[in-house]
């Protein structure tokens, strides 16, 4: 009896004496500060909480009620929204609004990308999963949080290529796995000075609404303008994050061709319209662009005008100007009307308006007053 006496409370001595998780916003200081000593303060940062988007890909936005853990709440609470990197490593959470973005471009598994994108651009999508965190939102890559395969609980999913694919298990065990890796790649301080790629891992600065971003916008688009010889006649940027087209393209007197196709571009400088060799000019794919500037009526020698995908809702007068166009393409835009004088465009011979929700009696009219142009509808 004495021997079952004393078993007793070394099990509950050792029930009592075992060790308290640790809050992962406090592993997380601790990184950041073995990050900071080692790499630099560039190796660390915050994203402000306010930090809005350029564009975002569908209108409505999910209700992300009942859709954030509380672990990660409270981590957000105390630190806000932080990112980490050694130029090789990197993790960063995302602010509310670039959530919402990235969750967006998120698919849904064992579900076809369109039929997911048409109940999201009616507004009745109902979210599964919520992006929250990446290295690299490259191809929406990172991890979002979803109800667990074995329960409701809420988990962390690692996304690829925008779809969910892995459960990860729960935050606080996920993050504390995640940021091992990152401590250990800092254990020993670099041999010659900090490493390269350090700073805000995703770009998220580069690619939101605000003075700061619009600096930084417009300097990364002209460093990747000025790798082009100022004589160029051709020039195809397609699917480069710019963001902005600087004011710079006007040192370009003697292009042709312009494609700025899927650039992410939801500003064009009135300094295109310095470039009057220009014949040629696609901006297709660029759903933030909503607007063009009045200044581009002098680029009179124009013949081909692409705008297929963008934000346009209205047809810019100027173009009606434009003497020697012969092919506009405002294919899936959100244009509504077709105006009048569309049909006095002089050289006009190809007009594609396929997939807008133009009334058919407006391209009709068009039709029976400009019998020789190729019209392409709905």
């Amino acid at each position: 009896m004495a021997q079952k006496k004393t078993a007793a409370p070394r099990a509950t001595s050792k029930k009592t004496s075992a060790a308290p998780a640790v809050a992962p916003e406090v592993t997380w200081q601790a990184l950041e500060q073995q990050l900071r000593d080692t790499l630099g303060q560039d190796a660390v940062g915050k994203y402000p909480a306010d930090l809005e988007p350029l564009h975002m890909t569908f209108e409505q936005a999910p209700d992300t009620t009942g859709m954030l853990p509380e672990a990660y709440q409270r981590f957000t609470e105390a630190l806000g929204f932080r990112w980490v990197t050694t130029g090789k490593k990197a993790l960063a959470f995302l602010p509310p609004r670039w959530r919402v973005q990235a969750s967006q471009g998120m698919g849904v598994p064992e579900r076809s990308w369109t039929q997911v994108r048409e109940e999201r651009e009616a507004g009745h999508h109902a979210y599964r999963f919520l992006m929250f965190a990446s290295e690299d939102l490259h191809d929406v890559n990172g991890y979002c949080f979803g109800k667990s395969e074995h329960d409701d609980s809420l988990v962390v999913w690692e996304v690829e290529d925008s779809l969910p694919l892995r459960e990860l298990g729960p935050f606080t065990p996920w993050l504390a796995k995640k940021l091992a890796p990152l401590s250990k790649a800092v254990a020993k301080p670099p041999r010659r000075g900090a490493p390269k790629g350090l700073g805000d891992p995703l770009g998220l600065e580069q690619e939101s609404h605000g003075e700061v971003s619009a600096r930084i916008q417009e300097q990364a688009a002209a460093d990747i303008l000025g790798t082009f010889p100022r004589d160029t006649r051709s020039i195809l940027l397609q699917e480069r994050r710019l963001g902005v087209l600087p004011d710079m393209v006007r040192e370009f007197t003697a292009l042709e061709q312009l494609t700025l196709m899927d650039a992410q571009l939801t500003r064009v400088s009135p300094a295109l319209a310095r470039l009057t060799q220009l014949t040629q000019l696609d901006l297709s794919w660029n759903k933030g662009l909503d607007a063009l500037p009045p200044e581009l009526e002098q680029l009179q020698n124009l013949e081909s005008l692409t705008l297929d995908r963008t934000g346009l809702r209205v047809v810019p007068e100027w173009i009606g100007r434009l003497p020697r166009l012969s092919a506009l393409s405002l294919k899936a835009t959100p244009i509504t009307t077709l105006p009048a004088w569309v049909s006095r465009i002089p050289n006009l011979k190809s007009l594609d308006v396929s997939l807008t929700c133009l009334p058919s009696e407006e391209v009709d009219a068009f039709k029976h007053t400009r019998p020789e142009c190729q019209v392409r509808f709905p």
